[in-house]
């Protein structure tokens, strides 16, 4: 949960950082054929729906879930591809690895997301937090030709927040003092672990950013 901010100033600052990979299945597509970059993407051909798809595919309207007979219809210059599992695995490794170069304390969260705990790393490296994630985005697109975007906050919701705010290729840092700025232009619903009908509940409740959540009190 999303802690208030005058207990973030009463506890020793943690840096947690987030890493999620930008469209990541027809990334490594893209990976595997550089002429693909560019056009509309998806995966999904052997399950017979969208399981991933392409920023330009997403500007054309496409969504994830769309059935892939709908899709050639509506769709026709789309490009569909089968998963191909193996590859997305092995590139997800290499990816958490690039990570690992810098931090101890890494948490793999799903194929292509992960957190790791940066607190303190500062002075070893001798590199901000933010020269960090710059390090680690920058070998990931090298060595993988891949992006991904990173968060780094004081906790792992924040953190999460953070990672999406700007996509792809995207880099935010929530400070202390930044947190209700975020919050206050945050939907609710862009919460990690507030799905749609709690979403719901909530809008019904007067709860529509997560800065209203954080001003209610423990009680309520």
């Amino acid at each position: 949960m999303i802690m208030p901010t005058q207990t973030l100033k009463t506890k020793k600052q943690k840096v947690i950082f987030h890493m999620d990979g930008d469209a990541f299945f027809v990334g490594v597509e893209v990976a595997k054929n550089p002429k693909l970059k560019g056009l509309p993407v998806v995966t999904g051909e052997e399950k017979g729906i969208v399981t991933a798809l392409s920023y330009e595919a997403k500007a054309l309207g496409v969504t994830r879930g769309l059935p892939v007979f709908q899709l050639k219809k509506l769709f026709p210059k789309v490009i569909i591809l089968p998963g191909d599992y193996r590859s997305y695995a092995r590139y997800s490794q290499k990816m958490f690895d690039i990570v690992r170069r810098y931090a101890d304390d890494v948490e793999e969260y799903s194929i292509d997301e992960c957190f790791a705990e940066l607190t303190g790393l500062d002075k070893p490296l001798k590199m901000s937090y933010r020269q960090i994630a710059e390090r680690i985005q920058q070998e990931i697109m090298e060595e993988l030709a891949i992006t991904v975007s990173i968060g780094i906050a004081p906790t792992k919701v924040l953190a999460k927040v953070a990672s999406k705010w700007k996509k792809p290729n995207g880099l935010t840092v929530i400070t202390k003092d930044s947190i209700p700025e975020f919050l206050k232009n945050t939907p609710i619903g862009k919460i990690w672990g507030i799905g749609r009908q709690t979403t719901a509940f909530l809008h019904k409740k007067g709860i529509h950013t997560a800065q209203d959540l954080v001003d209610k009190d423990v009680e309520w």
